[in-house]
């Protein structure tokens, strides 16, 4: 018998589905489902189609497709002219739905991961301390192995906790809280985290651990640094791994720029709107794939006041000097470097300035798992690319 002439009863359907028979009834009623064909003997039978038709309007309900447009979906061929391009239609609003609930639940579970990961470090350890001139740098390691620094701006190692454990297994994992950030508080007379200042606090922790090289992942602000880092003190770059340096500096964008600036400048006196407007022009909150572009606005909820301080600082003093950097092409050319960009961050800020740079430097960009902050976000798979990286 060809698949297509298979016939199920209605319990194999609810085995198949994970759908208990009376859903299937209640949902026939509703017109949720179609109804199936009858035997002889009035017993529900349905063809492979219809079970494959069934399990994508479960998915379409589990991820919270409206029951109206999954029963609209389900008659378009009786009250529709066009059946297929309501069906499309309906699809890609609920696409749309999807994307933006899945970026909520991101930035959601950025938070959470952060705070899981303070509360952690309060009940099992206390960071050791590095002093510098005007601050004190905090940092943790953890695992065995070649010696790995994990830098990121503003990431900290609340940030990077989850990708640190999945490397632990391979590598001496260092991380740190940048100045100003997490553990290493920003106090009086401290000067600005400015990637050259931010530079010379990471070699001070490098030359904590080791005179020599050393293998690097920065992330965002964190790549920033490690170009700095290798214009100022090559010798201490065994390999870089540079993951969406987010360069404005590198690109032809004068509307951009010009937003960068306005944002920062109001991050003092206004830092939920500067977050606005970052969220909005970086694009960095998004999932977009190369046919897809982020959305120019999509409205953030309030800021607790907790967060609203540290993008007064992060916006107001770090993210400046950052983005505007301008990296010294010939000294990165002299350290082994590998450039990598999210797959899923196409069109935004960040990997735009990174194929820049690559441009620049003669090197292909390279696709991770996930989008601007895939190393926080999928930590697992993010490890798993970025090990053959180090080891090139």
């Amino acid at each position: 018998m060809d698949e297509a002439d298979e016939r199920f009863g209605i319990t194999e359907v609810s085995a198949r589905i994970g759908l208990a028979p009376d859903t299937l009834r209640y949902f026939e009623r509703q017109g949720i489902v179609p109804s199936p064909r009858r035997d002889n003997a009035g017993r529900r039978q349905y063809t492979t189609a219809d079970v494959e038709l069934i399990r994508m309007l479960v998915h379409l309900r589990e991820t919270g497709m409206p029951l109206a447009d999954i029963a609209q979906f389900t008659g378009a061929d009786d009250k529709a002219t066009d059946p297929a391009g309501l069906r499309l239609e309906l699809l890609m609003a609920h696409h749309r739905r999807v994307q933006d609930r899945r970026e909520e639940l991101d930035r959601a579970l950025e938070v959470i991961t952060r705070k899981i990961t303070d509360y952690s470090d309060r009940i099992t350890s206390s960071p050791e301390l590095l002093d510098r001139p005007d601050c004190t740098i905090a940092f943790s390691v953890q695992g065995e192995g070649p010696l790995l620094f994990l830098v990121g701006a503003p990431a900290g190692r609340a940030g990077f906790a989850a990708l640190a454990n999945e490397l632990a297994g391979q590598f001496s994992v260092v991380t740190h809280d940048p100045r100003g950030i997490g553990a290493s508080r920003d106090v009086a007379g401290m000067a600005a985290p400015t990637p050259e200042v931010m530079a010379g606090d990471l070699a001070a922790l490098v030359d904590r651990f080791t005179g020599g090289p050393a293998l690097f992942v920065g992330t965002s602000g964190g790549a920033v640094t490690l170009l700095e880092l290798a214009r100022q003190h090559p010798h201490l770059v065994g390999r870089a791994v540079l993951h969406e340096p987010p360069l404005v500096s590198l690109l032809d964008d004068a509307d951009l720029a010009d937003r960068a600036r306005a944002a920062f400048a109001a991050a003092e006196s206004n830092p939920q709107w500067a977050v606005q407007e970052f969220f909005d022009f970086s694009g960095a909150g998004h999932h977009t794939g190369p046919d897809q572009t982020p959305p120019t606005h999509m409205a953030l909820s309030g800021l607790p006041a907790e967060e609203l301080d540290k993008n007064r600082y992060f916006l107001g003093q770090m993210a400046g000097p950052t983005v505007f950097y301008v990296p010294d092409i010939e000294a990165t050319r002299r350290i082994s470097a590998a450039l990598c960009a999210g797959a899923l961050s196409h069109h935004q800020m960040a990997r735009r300035a990174t194929q820049a740079l690559g441009d620049r430097l003669g090197l292909p960009l390279i696709d991770m798992p996930g989008n601007h902050v895939g190393a926080s976000a999928e930590p697992a798979e993010f490890a798993h690319a970025v090990v053959p990286l180090l080891k090139r």
